[in-house]
């Protein structure tokens, strides 16, 4: 019986008999727009799929393969009829290359740049494990702040890269966190009492004072016993978890558009490039939820950044880095072809011998064939139309910009600064010959 009273009430509300006040809306569709679900892909699983199993995906990819072959590979989705990013984009804004934006206007961009507030700080959570010790802290203003510390030996290098990124890539047109050099004093740092961290097997453990022990061993300390630190300001908005360099975000309604066919993550490779982010990879990024100017949406992040000009968690990087993937299937190839007798590309490359200085140089460094840590998606798609757009932003940038960044870093090593300051100019100089001519043909916006 229920059943056939069901039935009726079916098809009567499906031809609108019988119809009485519409159903009320829950409670969720009242509230307005509902934020996607936090997710959460790690390094190693990011690793194996790029180097390992997309790879095999590709070489069966047909029609992938007659593009390439062809010459016709796809363009950018995203473009307007001046093969220009589409806007508004969440993603990124039109700054240097585009319009002009001055060094303080530079400097102001990502944020306040102040760092953590004077006084005493309190642990709310710490990162115990892993390669890059370090934890999040909320001021005396009541701030929340992630700390990180450079590694021992090496000290500036980590917290310096961090910093400059942060600039290069807001003026650049990319969302990044407020990152600034900060000191920390280890007798000015409360434990809150609920404080926790991650144990070996990720499980959430109660934070005791007696494990700080353990990770300032592994951090660059400064005579008077105090560390240097990067600070990054807590981002506006709930954390979504990283974004992926390839498909959509399933449960954002507005990501309507493969990320693989962005101009804006495609682009991206060239100001990687510039700067060897061989890092750039999914994990460093981060989705926020976020309100802004009457509506709520998802905001794309670039975050992490202390390991570009060469940098890494646990000091300078191989001369390798971004000449090769970690597992590069063209280069094995070349060495069987040639029995181990090929020259690598990077064997030319010097070590400046900075401590506060990653492996980062100027005079080898290839602006054709640059390579992350491990293949990206959206760089793997990328056409010479994609390459020129980073090309035009990188034209923007002048060298009062470049020496405004690295100067951000406050390096206590004169020669750390000018080291730094002259591998970007002249990697800009080389990646901007190579995509858009001679200077006098540059129509980048400084």
């Amino acid at each position: 019986m229920r059943g056939a009273i069901a039935a009726v009430t079916l098809i009567a509300s499906l031809a609108g008999i019988g119809a009485a006040a519409p159903p009320k809306p829950d409670s969720a569709a009242a509230a307005g727009p509902q934020p996607p679900n936090v997710g959460e892909y790690a390094f190693l699983y990011d690793v194996l799929d790029q180097s390992i199993v997309r790879p095999v995906t590709r070489a069966l990819d047909v029609p992938a393969i007659g593009r390439k072959l062809t010459g016709h590979r796809r363009e950018a989705f995203n473009v307007d009829e001046n093969d220009q990013v589409r806007l508004p984009s969440t993603w990124w804004q039109p700054r240097l290359g585009f319009r002009k934006v001055t060094v303080k206007q530079m400097l102001a961009g990502p944020g306040s740049g102040k760092g953590p507030a004077p006084g005493r700080w309190t642990l709310k959570s710490a990162k115990t494990q892993g390669v890059s010790p370090g934890f999040n802290i909320k001021d005396s203003k009541g701030d929340r702040f992630v700390i990180k510390f450079d590694p021992r030996g090496y000290p500036e290098l980590g917290s310096a890269a961090d910093v400059i990124g942060s600039y290069l890539f807001w003026a650049a047109g990319y969302n990044v966190p407020d990152n600034a050099i900060a000191i920390f004093y280890p007798e000015s740092l409360d434990i809150d009492p609920e404080a926790t961290y991650k144990d070996s097997f990720g499980r959430e453990r109660p934070f005791k004072r007696e494990l700080l022990t353990g990770l300032y061993e592994r951090a660059a300390r400064r005579p008077d016993g105090s560390f240097r630190v990067m600070s990054s300001r807590f981002l506006k908005g709930k954390p979504l978890g990283p974004f992926k360099y390839e498909g959509r975000r399933p449960d954002d309604p507005e990501d309507r558009i493969p990320h693989e066919l962005r101009r804006e993550l495609r682009g991206l490779w060239t100001l990687c490039a510039w700067t060897n982010h061989a890092d750039s990879r999914g994990p460093n990024s981060l989705d926020m939820w976020v309100e802004d100017g009457g509506r709520s949406f998802v905001r794309h992040h670039l975050i992490d950044l202390s390991a570009t000009l060469g940098a890494s968690s646990i000091g300078p990087r191989s001369a390798v880095t971004g000449t090769e993937y970690y597992l590069d299937y063209n280069v094995m190839a070349r060495e069987i072809g040639t029995f181990g007798h090929a020259a690598f590309e990077w064997e030319p490359i010097v070590d400046p011998r900075i401590p506060s200085v990653g492996m980062v140089e100027s005079a080898v460094f290839d602006p054709k064939d640059w390579r992350p840590d491990y293949p990206n998606p959206a760089f793997d798609d990328r056409t010479e139309r994609d390459i020129r757009w980073g090309a035009r932003i990188l034209a923007g940038f002048t060298d009062e910009h470049i020496q405004a960044a690295v100067a951000a870093a406050h390096y206590s090593d004169p020669r750390a600064a000018s080291y730094i300051t002259r591998v970007l100019i002249e990697r800009r100089d080389k990646l901007v010959q190579q995509w858009l001519g001679s200077a006098a043909q540059l129509s980048g916006v400084r």
